[in-house]
Order: C-alpha cells, then structure tokens, then sequence
C-alpha cells in the first residue's frame, strides 16, 4: 500500500520534470530568437536550431521514457523509491533554477 502511494507522488513528481523539460525548450527557442542569448547546453547546440529535431529530443522521448518509467515504477522496493525520489527531487530542483535563469533573461530581454 504504501509503495503504491510512493510511486503515485514520483508519477507526479516525474511528469513535473517533464513539463520544465519542454517549458526549458520552448523558452530557450524564444529567448534565441532573440538574438541576445546563446544556447549554454554543447549538446543542444547540436539541435536546437532544428525545431522538429528539438520537438523529437526534447518532448516526444523523454515523454515515452517518462511513460515507460512510469509503468514499471511499481517493481521497485521502496528502498529504491526513495533513492528514485531523490533524484527526481535533484531534477525538479536544477529545472526549477534554469526556468528562473529564463524567466530573468526575459526581463532582461524586456528591459533593454
């Protein structure tokens, strides 16, 4: 019962990752739209001028793998759920601050 309870939280917790993942890509296109910012990332470098290969990496597979993730959540022990939640926890905390790096170089971008 209560690793059912567990799961059903990370289910939450993960979908909220997911969600500052695709919110992180769209404000990164706009703010390079721009013309004022620069991608950070090496690696998304290498997609982000490609909006339907930025769409593929950055929402369509990490959703199927949020989704994958998700229906087999119920086979860990809650020993290894709660190594689970700290890392969704490090991940909602590290997207959090780089949606506030975002919502700041908006102002920014307002401001001048």
């Amino acid at each position: 019962m209560l690793e059912k309870i567990v799961c059903n939280k990370l289910i939450r917790k993960l979908y909220s990752v997911y969600f500052l993942n695709v919110l992180d890509w769209v404000c990164t296109v706009l703010l390079l739209k721009t013309g004022m910012f620069y991608e950070a990332n090496p690696v998304a470098r290498m997609f982000i001028g490609s909006l339907s290969l930025g769409f593929l990496l950055k929402c369509v597979v990490p959703f199927a793998v949020v989704f994958v993730v998700t229906r087999f959540m119920h086979i860990l022990s809650i020993r290894e759920l709660r190594l689970v939640d700290m890392m969704i926890s490090f991940a909602l905390t590290v997207y959090l601050a780089v949606i506030l790096d975002h919502i700041i170089n908006f102002l920014i971008f307002l401001i001048n």
